[in-house]
């Protein structure tokens, strides 16, 4: 009998395309954002929109290899030795942020000859690994022990990224994604642990909502020469600090206000060619609201999220493979966590951290990152679909 030819398929067996689809409509919506954007930056400037195009196809296409190299390793087949030497390079990495200039009073970047990249972005990506590889098998014999290193290891990422680079965003969302994923693994020796950490989180809700209101506005006042009590203060009243912490806020709420419901028109946005903070990165969801309003510019964004977020858990509940769940909740910590502080912080709700809105905003570090972070989900999603298959047929 003749062979059947193989048929042509645009995404790999076993892939979650619903997610590599969600990711990819965001990266091209926020690609066009970015240019009109930058338009406006450089006085409408037709060859910023070729250079543009180029550096975005370029981080996606890393990216793609990212989601490619990634998807096709297992954890099991990282060895604890490479995986060491790789934790002791990222933390390098983190230090060597010092030998170079602060942006916007970050220590938070390495450039080298037009290059430039975020470590702290890497080492999200890292901690999935090495949260999933120490704490994600259920014949680890001291689990107890691989818990606490991880939590050491973590805290020396933190403590990096917030007191010597002075990045309290990156700081947050590194934490939060190891906490979470810490919480995954259903282990007796873990038990009380959890536990309190539960009640941490609790204890920390109750912080956020006394920060948030009246009395915590009152108690950060006594520090309003701090530059993030100043952010804190600024949340509560922006129109109160209009000259200093609220102006970049209050600008935002501007453009927010002026988008309404359907925008007033691509590239035609007001704000972005004023002194318009950081339009393209942090602040890039205000303009994209002002020009295509809350209809064709916020609502694609949440559905796009709103696919990525659906497809993270229910993967992680479709496993029973602990290190695929920790994988699969550690990405959507990454995702979420992001977003709320992104949002969130541009739109007043809290006070602002200075993340990107992860595959909309500008950077290569985050884009590229975050495509590694979903490579390794997709990777799981392969190995634990062929693990399904084989016992099927056996």
């Amino acid at each position: 009998m003749p062979k059947k030819k193989k048929r042509f398929a645009l995404f790999p067996a076993y892939t979650d395309k619903y997610l590599i689809i969600a990711m990819t409509f965001l990266f091209l919506f926020g690609t066009l954002m970015i240019i009109s954007t930058e338009m406006g930056l450089n006085a409408g400037e037709q060859s910023i929109v070729f250079s543009l195009i180029r550096k975005q196809s370029f981080y996606f296409l890393i990216g793609l290899a990212a989601i490619f190299v990634a998807s096709r390793i297992h954890l099991t087949d990282i060895k604890m030795k490479i995986m060491w030497g790789l934790y002791y390079a990222v933390l390098a990495s983190l230090l060597a942020t010092r030998l170079f200039s602060p942006k916007n009073g970050a220590y938070a970047w390495i450039e080298l000859g037009g290059f430039s990249f975020q470590p702290s972005e890497l080492a999200k990506v890292f901690i999935l690994i090495l949260g999933a590889r120490l704490l994600g098998y259920r014949n680890i014999k001291d689990i107890k022990k691989n818990f606490w290193t991880f939590t050491k290891c973590t805290g020396a990422y933190v403590a990096i990224i917030l007191l010597l680079q002075k990045d309290l965003g990156s700081a947050v969302i590194l934490f939060g994604m190891a906490y979470i994923m810490a919480l995954i693994p259903a282990s007796k020796e873990l038990k009380t642990i959890q536990k309190w950490m539960l009640i941490f989180v609790g204890i920390g809700l109750v912080g956020v909502v006394f920060v948030l209101s009246p009395l915590g506005t009152k108690f950060f006042n006594l520090f309003s020469d701090n530059y993030m009590a100043g952010r804190f203060l600024a949340s509560a009243d922006p129109f109160a600090y209009q000259y200093s912490s609220g102006y970049h806020l209050i600008m935002g709420l501007i453009a927010f206000s002026s988008g309404g419901w359907f925008g007033v028109g691509l590239g035609q946005s007001i704000h972005k060619y004023m002194n318009f903070p950081n339009p393209s990165n942090d602040f890039i969801l205000p303009i994209i609201v002002e020009e295509l309003g809350f209809v064709f510019g916020l609502l694609p964004i949440l559905i796009g999220y709103g696919v990525i977020f659906w497809r993270l858990i229910k993967n992680s509940l479709d496993t029973q493979n602990i290190a695929s769940k920790m994988i699969f909740v550690g990405t959507f910590a990454y995702f979420a966590l992001h977003f709320i502080l992104n949002v969130g912080g541009v739109s007043g709700i809290i006070p602002l951290t200075g993340v990107p809105l992860l595959l909309i905003s500008r950077g290569g570090s985050s884009l590229f990152c975050i495509m590694a972070a979903i490579g390794l989900c997709e990777g799981e999603v392969i190995y634990n679909k062929k693990r399904e298959k084989e016992k099927c047929e056996s």
